[in-house]
């Protein structure tokens, strides 16, 4: 297995006026140069930053949708989503593992 081109899990910092250093190794991994689009998501108190890919956002756009053919905001989504993942776990693994 061949080694990863950067941490999966890193750390910068903001600068004064608010701009995000992407270190090398990502950049180069995520082929990110000056004037790329990246994708900021909320994600209950996590904030990912992702390339943006127009596959991403069409795939988010259809799971809105999808989410509100069913009477489903986003915020009640994401309010559920750790209640399904536990059980999701459980029912994976047992009801005697903790999922987190």
């Amino acid at each position: 297995m061949s080694e990863p081109l950067a941490p999966p899990i890193g750390a910068t910092r903001m600068g004064e006026k608010g701009q995000i250093m992407v270190p090398a190794d990502y950049r180069k991994l995520h082929k990110l140069s000056k004037g790329s689009e990246v994708l900021l998501i909320q994600l209950g108190e996590a904030l990912m930053v992702v390339p943006y890919d127009l596959t991403l956002t069409h795939l988010c756009e259809r799971i809105q949708e999808a989410l509100a053919g069913r009477g489903i905001s986003v915020g009640q989504a994401l309010k559920n989503l750790e209640k399904v993942r536990r059980r999701r776990f459980q029912s994976l693994y047992g009801k005697g593992r903790s999922g987190g």
